[in-house]
């Protein structure tokens, strides 16, 4: 995605706060914008004086938490109608796995939504399924919030702690990432695997 990246950036530098918000927002809520890399990005531009720490910390957070919620209700009040118009994720929104794992999120949703704050992909996967499966929602913005802050401390000092090598370790992260993702992956699919077992057998009694 690194070309989103460099037709972004100059944006951020132009308009600053405000397309950072529009940009986070947008991450969150639809679209798979690198936000992570455009946080450490600004907070490394931050330590060269351009923009304010403080302000880019409040402005992505606000905008993270308004993408999210804005994206779980959409598809807590209107996704079924949108995307049952779409034959083959009809298929997968009546499957019977689907709604085993809808049920697997609605029981323990914590460590699944503020894992997934770390990855723009996995954050608008969860966040729709969330909404789909009408996951509560104090619990769903519970772990989102929390699960935001982290994400946005945890950018925020990778780009201002190393300022203009932010594009390396940026890229470093990328590759650790995927390793990391993938552990967590298998990780949860072990997991899932117990849990949509003993839903299974619940259905079947």
């Amino acid at each position: 995605m690194d070309f989103l990246v460099q037709a972004i950036i100059p944006y951020i530098l132009l308009y600053k706060y405000w397309a950072l918000f529009i940009a986070t927002f947008l991450a969150s809520f639809a679209l798979p914008i690198p936000a992570g890399t455009l946080l450490i990005a600004s907070a490394a531009f931050a330590s060269q004086g351009y923009f304010n720490i403080a302000i880019i910390f409040i402005i992505v957070l606000i905008a993270n938490i308004a993408g999210d919620n804005s994206s779980y209700w959409f598809a807590r009040l209107y996704g079924r109608r949108i995307l049952s118009r779409v034959p083959f994720i009809q298929k997968i929104l009546v499957s019977k796995d689907f709604t085993l794992i809808e049920k697997a999120i609605s029981r323990r949703p914590g460590f699944i939504i503020f894992i997934s704050r770390f990855e723009v992909i996995s954050t608008l996967t969860i966040n729709l399924i969330c909404g789909l499966g009408k996951a509560t929602y104090k619990k769903f913005l519970f772990f989102e919030v929390l699960g935001s802050f982290a994400n946005v401390i945890f950018y925020i000092i990778i780009g201002y702690s190393f300022g203009d090598s932010w594009q390396a370790v940026n890229k470093l992260i990328g590759n650790f990432s995927i390793l990391f993702f993938l552990v967590i992956a298998l990780g949860i699919s072990l997991f899932w695997k117990k849990i949509l077992a003993k839903l299974k057998r619940e259905i079947e009694k």
